[in-house]
């Protein structure tokens, strides 16, 4: 069980998923949660506005090795981030933390796998400045920062519910959710000199190209039973589509709306 400063760095970090985290139960949720904070952490590498593009490969492709080691110590961590320690934010000083402490030992390398391959995808995009000309270029984006955890999240499920789940459902989940986060940000991402939209294309082609996937995910969410995974995967989506609500009709999307969402499943515990 994660302690207090876990769930606060957790309800900090995250507009979407602290929430439909905590739907879930006992060793599951301390798993999800230590992705969760692992995958934030090189979200804070790959966005940080004061970390030159060469800095952010350099770490990225050095998490990327060490999570591809036998074993990997706080130690070497430490020693990676030192010279940027003064800029890197908490969540992701405290990387081994989330990869190595958190999570239970028999499950920890399949999350490695699916860290070092994101951290690798990362580092590729940064190489290329984020340069999105094209739908074909932000289902790429997509698929590397989300699809491929929603697909990791479905081992998860699998290994710990026996609940078995269609890999393409589980791209169109992460792929959804990635594009409203997208959209959500778009005014912040613009002010760091990144832009995640197509060429050409306004909030709402976002929004269009979110609601497409919408279908494909909300059958990942009814092919799960009763409980909280199904609760995670629903409230996630509930999210999504108060996002895209408030960036069309131009209403706050804050904690207390995402709360009353949360609400409606208090009934499951």
């Amino acid at each position: 069980m994660f302690d207090a400063h876990v769930m606060e760095t957790l309800k900090s970090t995250s507009r979407t998923f602290f929430l439909p985290i905590m739907r879930l139960d006992g060793e599951l949720r301390d798993t999800v949660a230590a992705y969760y904070l692992a995958n934030r952490a090189l979200d804070q590498i790959e966005d940080h506005p004061r970390l030159t593009p060469e800095a952010k490969i350099a770490l990225l492709g050095g998490v990327s090795r060490l999570l591809q080691e036998e074993a990997f110590t706080e130690g070497q961590v430490d020693r990676l981030f030192h010279p940027f320690r003064d800029r890197l934010e908490p969540v992701t000083l405290r990387f081994h933390e989330w990869a190595v402490q958190l999570p239970p030992r028999d499950v920890a390398p399949r999350l490695w796998d699916s860290l070092a391959t994101l951290a690798d995808r990362m580092a590729e995009w940064v190489r290329a400045d984020f340069r999105i000309d094209d739908e074909s270029d932000l289902d790429r984006y997509t698929f590397a920062v989300a699809s491929s955890i929603g697909i990791t999240l479905s081992d998860l499920w699998s290994r710990y519910a026996s609940v078995v789940t269609r890999f393409p459902e589980a791209v169109a989940f992460g792929r959804a959710v990635q594009a409203a986060n997208i959209a959500w940000n778009h005014e912040d991402d613009l002010s760091r000199g990144v832009d995640f939209f197509p060429a050409g294309w306004t909030t709402d082609d976002m929004c269009r190209y979110a609601r497409r996937h919408l279908p494909a995910a909300e059958a990942y969410a009814a092919s799960l039973p009763a409980g909280p995974i199904r609760d995670f995967c629903s409230l996630t989506l509930d999210i999504f589509r108060a996002t895209l609500s408030a960036l069309q009709e131009g209403s706050p999307l804050d904690r207390k709306t995402v709360t009353a969402l949360a609400d409606r499943y208090a009934v499951s515990d």
